[in-house]
């Protein structure tokens, strides 16, 4: 279906080559997974295959890339479109209509599909999607899940032969996420849709691609079935790629003498929690024990040694109530949050969280009830007033970049603040040297995850006393994601307090010290990391999934309950 040899591109303007010598064949019914660190070439290697370079991003191109048998030189990049449906990264991008049925009809429309055919295939792509109650919504209401799931049922509804996503789940809770993975499988497996899927969520990729591309530096150092693509854990670590935590887990377990060390590397492969607590199950044997006594645990948990914070109460929600329209909306909010917190907001797509964090830095005002930070009521305080004590962090760095050159971006909002000319200069070098990053830089020319950090160095210069993410991680590759996490916790080590908003549950689980649980714009649940993370009731509530770890502890009963880590479970299993 897919055929590329010795592809070879670099962008006009650019020093290195994007893409170096890649040459593989997707088969036609294939569903294949990308994955590498920022900057691996994920992105260019999608939009070699959906035609969009060479015809219209252009620079220096060797080898061939066949789609259907057309070389993608030679065939019209609009007649390409219909073989080759393609999820761009950056949703916004590719959004064009007012509504939602009118963003699937533009395609439809555009392509002549035959009007007694349209009605079925709206209807089709959005119950597909699950979202067939936003069809006649604004698209400028819904959140960013609920948008890429529509961007994805209008590519759905021009039925094409191969499906390129570029990081399709970059902004969905991890529920919907599975959904759209589901969905991916059940059009690959039905109707023998081709897919191809970019991602840094590697626990989706091993759970459902067929088979795995590894690029590092623009060449690809593994592409095969996955389990066999996974046996070379040590080198995609190598290359920024975070295995799968059940995988470092059996890893761990064959090196500890847990499991057998002449076991085949195949063998102690495990793609999901399921295998890996049945892989537990297998070396154990007999010796796994049936315990319903979890009071052990629980204590443990709930004396679990997170730094107390102090008493000073920073931020305050009272009977906060807020409404765009009939589709977002917050109300009955009543939350504390201390000094020195590093607090997780966790939800499904929709649940209220961006809604939440605007009201705190008052870019939104509440329609009902309060929210006094450091004891102001933001109804009474301007957001610029505000920003000189909260550092806010945009789902989208793009929304907040505003200059010319990494440099002044970080001077630009000293220089707001009222900072000292002076002070300036010794806080962007200082900041420039800690990032690692040239002053000279235009920020649109840096990768997605670059611009995140500028963000994020630009708020650290300011040293605010609150930080609110949102959704930090987003678009990161491990090594990124990482190194943002690590610069934040520092901050709250300093004293910031931190509100984040987050999906991904390892980085709640690693870095915060609360979490607060909300579903349909109300607080369900709020309490220590691991005591909410324990409470399957509550996340089955909120449609979100535990840990990697935590789902193998529950998989192999109440004997593990409590159990987060690799380490701890390799712990437990040793004194069973």
């Amino acid at each position: 279906m897919i055929e590329i040899q010795e592809l070879t591109f670099k962008y006009n303007g650019a020093k290195k080559n994007a893409l170096e010598k890649i040459s593989l064949e997707i088969e036609k019914g294939g569903f294949v997974g990308i994955i590498g660190e920022s900057g691996a070439g994920k992105t260019t290697l999608c939009n070699c295959i959906n035609g969009l370079i060479p015809h219209h991003y252009t620079g220096d191109f060797y080898g061939s890339v066949k789609v259907c048998g057309n070389d993608t030189f030679d065939i019209d990049a609009g007649k390409l479109a219909l073989k080759v449906g393609s999820v761009f990264q950056d949703i916004e991008s590719q959004i064009t209509g007012y509504l939602v049925e009118d963003e699937i009809l533009f395609g439809l429309e555009n392509f002549g599909i035959p009007y007694d055919q349209i009605e079925k295939r709206i209807t089709d792509s959005l119950d597909t999607l699950g979202i067939s109650e936003l069809r006649h919504k604004e698209i400028a209401s819904l959140s960013g899940g609920q948008k890429q799931k529509v961007v994805i049922a209008a590519i759905l509804a021009l039925e094409p032969d191969i499906l390129v996503l570029d990081e399709p789940t970059g902004e969905l809770d991890p529920a919907s996420s599975v959904q759209i993975f589901k969905m991916l499988k059940k059009l690959n497996e039905e109707k023998g849709i081709t897919i191809v899927v970019a991602e840094q969520k590697i626990m989706l990729l091993c759970e459902f691609v067929k088979k795995l591309i590894v690029l590092e530096h623009g060449t690809c150092v593994h592409y095969g079935e996955i389990r066999s693509t996974l046996t070379h854990q040590r080198e995609m670590e190598e290359a920024g790629i975070n295995c799968p935590r059940v995988l470092t887990l059996t890893g761990k377990m064959v090196e500890q003498g847990l499991a057998p060390k002449d076991m085949k590397a195949e063998d102690r492969i495990c793609l999901n929690a399921k295998e890996a607590a049945e892989f537990v199950k297998k070396v154990m044997g007999t010796k796994l024990p049936d315990c319903t006594d979890t009071s052990d645990a629980l204590q443990q948990i709930q004396e679990s040694s997170d730094k107390a914070i102090d008493c000073d109460v920073v931020l305050e929600f009272s009977g906060v109530g807020f409404s765009y329209n009939e589709t977002a909306n917050v109300h009955d909010l009543n939350v504390k949050v201390y000094k020195g917190d590093f607090i997780s907001i966790i939800g499904s797509n929709g649940a209220g969280k961006s809604t939440f964090s605007k009201l705190t830095n008052g870019l939104l005002k509440p329609s009902t009830g309060d929210v006094l930070v450091l004891g102001e009521n933001t109804k009474k305080q301007k957001v610029s007033s505000l920003a000189k004590h909260i550092g806010f962090l945009f789902q989208n760095p793009d929304r907040q970049i505003c200059c010319s050159t990494v440099r002044e971006e970080i001077a630009f909002s000293l220089r707001n603040n009222g900072i000292a000319e002076d002070e300036i200069q010794a806080r962007v070098e200082k900041t420039l040297n800690e990032f690692g990053f040239d002053g000279n830089t235009e920020p649109f020319n840096m990768s997605r995850g670059q611009r995140q950090r500028l963000c994020l160095a630009c708020l650290i210069a300011l040293n605010p006393e609150i930080l609110i993410l949102d959704e930090p991680t987003t678009g990161l590759d491990y090594r990124e994601c990482m190194e943002v996490m690590e610069k934040i916790r520092a901050l709250n080590e300093n004293g910031t307090t931190v509100i984040m908003v987050c999906h991904d549950m390892e980085v709640v689980l690693d870095f915060a010290k609360t979490i607060l649980v909300m579903n349909r714009g109300e607080i369900l649940g709020q309490g220590k990391t691991r005591e909410v993370l324990s409470n399957h009731e509550l996340l089955q509530r909120a449609r979100l999934l535990p840990p990697q770890i935590a789902q193998v502890s529950m998989l192999l009963g109440t004997v593990f309950y409590g159990i987060f880590t690799d380490d701890e479970m390799i712990q437990k299993i040793k004194s069973l």
